[in-house]
């Protein structure tokens, strides 16, 4: 048996016989060391040293910082752990306006809650099923906003179970709520019938007498957009050199997203931003399209082909703000019949004309930039028209019931 060199003992005789749960130390003859091992919060902690009191300390401090961190983690809230996750892991693969509407969801969403302020440790199934409930029964919340709500909490969730930080995840028992079974209706597609656009088109190419230039900053453009239904950010994203006036096409492919400028002044900034994959499209003018940007070239003072199309006075692009300001004045002075002041009408009375000539729902979604499926959850009542529609068109059949 080995000895210590310096006393001439056998070093395995000087180990103290530890409680039940404390682990043990025992003698490495060829390392010259002792070694003890304990399992500390569920992890197997080795320590070597020259003494048993070395090795005793040691593994002493080393359970003291393991139960720091554990009260640590069982103090992190629910809505600290979901920011951490949010910057650590979300920030690097999201667009800005993707991470701040995802970080907006949380903040409004969860943290304003009770259950934000919840241990994170302690939250179970139940309660994110009751607050997901509670979203619709109490605050009526729409159901794109409860999903959301849902699917930050589901992929937060997925997240700390693929990194091993826990065992069980909760969502899995979690069920998101049907459409049929959400409180608040859904919101009410408003756009402009033929008589409207023609009075709104009028109203809004209008010329000053006096000064022979345009009535509105921004009328050319929103009347070009009843037939082309690009987003509002699309159109002020939109530059010269994407009008191809000979193909009579727009090439579509960016957008301008206010984002938030964190720490710095202003606190919020334009910023132009790739579409999805998807959305980029060429997008092909009809007539009136055509038409009227033709006039916005020949009345705008920058028309290079890095100017913007939908630009300000001094040549700056524009802001949805700016838009809808324009679009509250024309309703007013042509008197149409609708009288929403969102950019959406403009957009939504495009997909209006489509359907309503019984344009396929995938070619649709194709020109507007959207998938198939927010397409039809979008313009449901238009598709219900063109069946409607449809079923008319053999109405005409002559059927001799008499066999």
């Amino acid at each position: 048996m080995a000895k210590n060199s310096s006393s001439g003992k056998d070093p395995a005789q000087g180990i103290p016989k530890l409680p039940h749960g404390q682990g043990n130390i025992s003698w490495i003859p060829e390392r010259n060391k002792y070694l003890y091992k304990k399992n500390i919060n569920g992890q197997r902690k080795s320590v070597l040293g020259s003494t048993v009191k070395e090795v005793m300390a040691e593994m002493n401090r080393m359970e003291k910082e393991s139960n720091k961190k554990i009260v640590v983690q069982k103090a992190v809230t629910l809505s600290d752990a979901m920011y951490s996750w949010l910057e650590i892991y979300k920030k690097p693969r999201l667009k800005k306006t993707s991470y701040d509407t995802l970080e907006k969801t949380i903040r409004s969403r969860t943290a304003a809650y009770d259950i934000g302020s919840m241990r994170l440790s302690v939250v179970d199934s139940d309660m994110i099923q009751k607050h997901l409930n509670m979203l619709n029964e109490e605050e009526h919340l729409s159901y794109s906003t409860v999903k959301k709500c849902y699917d930050a909490l589901n992929d937060f969730y997925r997240n700390r179970q693929a990194g091993g930080k826990i065992e069980v995840n909760p969502m899995q028992a979690v069920v998101m709520l049907n459409r049929e079974n959400i409180i608040k209706e859904t919101k009410k597609i408003e756009f402009f019938e033929e008589e409207d656009i023609r009075k709104f088109t009028s109203q809004a190419a209008a010329i000053r007498k006096w000064s022979k230039k345009p009535q509105y900053q921004y009328g050319f453009c929103l009347c070009a957009n009843i037939f082309l239904g690009l987003r509002a950010e699309e159109m002020l994203a939109l530059k010269w050199k994407d009008v191809d006036f000979a193909n009579s096409t727009v090439y579509v492919h960016e957008n301008l997203q206010l984002v938030n400028n964190p720490g710095k002044k202003p606190a919020q900034v334009y910023e132009t931003q790739p579409l999805k994959n998807y959305q980029n499209r060429t997008v092909r003018m009809n007539n009136s399209a055509k038409h009227f940007l033709e006039l916005q070239k020949k009345y705008s003072g920058y028309t290079a082909p890095d100017d913007y199309v939908c630009c300000t006075r001094d040549g700056k692009h524009a802001a949805v703000s700016y838009l809808s300001s324009n679009i509250k004045e024309i309703e007013r002075a042509a008197g149409t019949k609708v009288q929403a002041y969102g950019t959406h009408i403009i957009r939504h009375t495009c997909a209006s004309l489509y359907f309503r000539k019984g344009v396929r729902t995938e070619l649709i979604a194709a020109l507007l930039g959207h998938s198939v499926d927010v397409c039809r959850k979008t313009y449901i009542h238009f598709e219900e028209e063109q069946k409607k529609d449809a079923v008319k068109l053999i109405d005409d059949y002559e059927i001799d019931y008499k066999f």
